[in-house]
């Protein structure tokens, strides 16, 4: 029973985590978006992808691979 506990506590923790480290993204993602000055079509279309998709990167529901958070703070303006 305590081994469950523990794994238990240790799977609710990296949850816990996760949704932080998610949130965190899609805020970033957020602020990039507002901070290149661009409407959110044109943000997309620079990135190659769809408005519906930036969407859930804002949103947290999707998280985005590094290389897509490299191209969003480059279309944005942040990173050379």
């Amino acid at each position: 029973q305590e081994l469950n506990d523990e794994t238990w506590a240790i799977a609710r923790a990296r949850r816990q985590a996760e949704a932080a480290e998610r949130a965190q993204v899609a805020a970033e993602v957020g602020q990039l978006v507002e901070q290149s000055g661009l409407s959110l079509t044109e943000f997309a279309s620079r990135m190659g992808t769809s408005v519906s998709r930036l969407s859930t990167y804002r949103s947290g529901r999707v998280t985005p691979s590094a290389a897509l958070m490299t191209r969003m703070r480059r279309v944005s303006g942040s990173q050379p």
